[in-house]
């Protein structure tokens, strides 16, 4: 296994985090280059070659950099040093391996993912910057795009869906909601945890990992909100009242403010 270049250390070291799931959260130390290689180059409990020069394999020359919070890979073709590396993308799961270019080389990569982190929360003024530096089109990054559209839009319905105080005393119920199905939305419904309970996006697909999931206990007005985005995303949920006699006991702590 060849050393990896300078190029690719110093995106490690940088090791930029932007808040986009479906862009790189996780960067390998220097000596766990090859293990990262694992399941892309080489079968991850055989150890067998898994590359190939057939269209839709793995090619011999590509190597992964990066992994996105899907654990979609980042890759390099070590044969194009001469041109700076420049950086690919796939999400897994389609049967084949098709190369996407994302950034001309690996050091204008690290400048948009930094760009991009710059903005932090910021999603109207770093979706100005994507549509200024990102093709149309793009299987990457209009997925980032849409994503930030999508923020923007679920904090704007929650600004105009605040909660009437004269819903009733059923509001002031206190129970659990649990997340039965995630439905065909996981990507919308990961960004919801994440901005009403103020999850990391690890901690919100640990969350969805395995449903049933317990997504709090609280009062039904202060859950019904989220209640509510999720049933609009497709997703299954379930309000369990604190009073039902197969409820399992509290094993969360108290929910942040539902924003």
């Amino acid at each position: 296994m060849p050393s990896p270049p300078p190029a690719v250390l110093a995106l490690w070291v940088a090791a930029v985090q932007t808040g986009d799931m479906a862009l790189p959260m996780h960067y390998p130390q220097a000596d766990r280059w090859e293990s990262l290689q694992s399941g892309f180059r080489s079968h991850g409990i055989t150890g067998e070659s898994l590359t190939g020069t057939q269209e839709g394999a793995w090619q011999p020359g590509w190597h992964v950099v990066a992994l996105n919070g899907f654990d979609d890979p980042f890759f390099i073709d070590l044969e194009e040093e001469a041109l700076g590396f420049p950086v690919y993308y796939a999400p897994h799961g389609a049967g084949r391996w098709d190369a996407t270019p994302v950034a001309p080389s690996l050091q204008r990569f690290g400048d948009m993912l930094r760009a991009l982190a710059a903005y932090g929360e910021d999603d109207a003024a770093a979706l100005q910057w994507l549509q200024a530096h990102t093709e149309n089109g793009h299987l990457l990054w209009d997925e980032v795009k849409q994503t930030r559209l999508e923020r923007m839009e679920c904090a704007r319905q929650d600004h105009d869906s605040a909660l009437a105080p004269a819903e009733g005393p059923a509001l002031w119920q206190r129970g659990e909601l649990v997340l039965l199905q995630v439905g065909p939305a996981k990507l919308k419904v990961v960004h919801a945890l994440r901005q009403a309970l103020e999850l990391t996006p690890q901690q919100a697909l640990q969350r969805i990992a395995h449903a049933p999931a317990l997504l709090g206990t609280e009062t039904r007005g202060r859950l019904r909100r989220l209640e509510t985005t999720l049933e609009s995303l497709g997703a299954v949920v379930e309000f369990r009242p604190a009073t039902r006699p197969d409820a399992p006991a509290d094993t969360t702590a108290p929910l942040p403010p539902i924003r």
